[in-house]
């Protein structure tokens, strides 16, 4: 079956005055229908740029090759306007920080209804009607819908924006950091809110995040993103269990326990590696406790095909 989305070979610069950023580095992903997949890395290491890429957002500056497939077409061949439709109708988005993505001003209902009009040619009647729908679903009560977004909390604003990227039931969501500034137990419920969502919309989600603890409670897939690169990608069974690459070992020990004694936080130590700089070896050398020689010398197999770990000591050890 065709893959909903499929990235292969996905790199992309920015140029700036300070020089070349060299933000994705060779990146392959896929998702496929139903799916649920995890991206995950921390601050920086361009998660959100793949996002961008594939909804041909943040253009200015950027240079980029590789191929990025959606239901088997190239996006990269869709004029602007083709790209217009196809995000929102084919693609919703939950953007960073996306209860301040809505308008503040506009009532609720205004805002999901010009959604729909900007895709969809429907009566205003059903409009309506398929609003109050999806507000049911993400437990909000439709009587709410003349309300402005900042009546809401930022919890049931957050279930309003996942309520408007699957409005017109597309084929995939990119949620990017769909938890970020929200407290623990609404975070669960907006990570389960996502799951039983796309389960009954049979929707692909990418879940990008920096919390791999939390997101891996959905997700049927993951890959661990590190300086632009996929470092190691498995089912989540795989990856919570077996971790492979020391920077996945890291960051699954870098998790605060929910102890009354105080404890000592395993961080990773270092610093995250420039995007300006081009790098000979591995990118996370500096910071890695098991690296040798050829770590220095050469960069590590790409996570490509049967190899889902991208790492010189992994493919040693065998």
């Amino acid at each position: 079956m065709m893959p909903v989305l499929d990235i292969e070979g996905l790199t992309v610069d920015f140029t700036a005055r300070m020089g070349t950023h060299h933000v994705l580095k060779n990146v392959n992903l896929r998702v496929e229908r139903g799916e649920i997949v995890g991206l995950i890395g921390e601050s920086g290491c361009g998660k959100s740029t793949l996002a961008m890429s594939v909804l041909d957002i943040n253009t200015r500056n950027r240079h980029m090759s590789g191929q990025i497939r959606f239901m088997g077409e190239d996006l990269q061949k869709l004029n602007r306007e083709k790209m217009r439709e196809l995000r929102g109708r084919h693609i919703g988005f939950i953007p960073q920080a996306s209860m301040n993505a809505l308008n503040p001003l506009v009532r609720v209902k205004k805002q999901f209804i010009e959604t729909i009009r900007a895709h969809v040619d429907m009566p205003e009647k059903e409009m309506l009607a398929l609003s109050r729908d999806m507000l049911s679903l993400v437990s909000i009560d439709p009587e709410r819908m003349n309300a402005f977004p900042y009546e809401f909390s930022g919890g049931q604003r957050q279930r309003l924006m996942i309520a408007l990227s699957m409005l017109l039931s597309p084929e995939l969501i990119i949620a990017d950091e769909p938890t970020t500034a929200l407290d623990a137990m609404i975070q669960l419920q907006i990570i389960d809110l996502l799951k039983n969502t796309a389960r009954e919309k049979n929707t692909s989600l990418l879940v990008i995040s920096h919390d791999l603890h939390t997101i891996s409670r959905i997700c049927d897939r993951i890959y661990i993103m590190y300086a632009g690169r996929i470092v190691e990608t498995g089912t989540k069974e795989e990856i919570l269990r077996s971790p492979r690459h020391p920077y996945t070992q890291k960051l699954l020990s870098s998790r605060l326990p929910l102890m009354v004694e105080p404890v000592r936080v395993k961080g990773i130590p270092g610093r995250p590696p420039s995007t300006l700089k081009v790098y000979q070896g591995c990118e996370f050398l500096e910071r890695c406790e098991r690296s040798f020689e050829l770590c220095r010398e050469k960069k590590p197999p790409e996570c490509t095909g049967r190899a889902r770990v991208s790492c010189h000591l992994c493919h040693v050890e065998g």
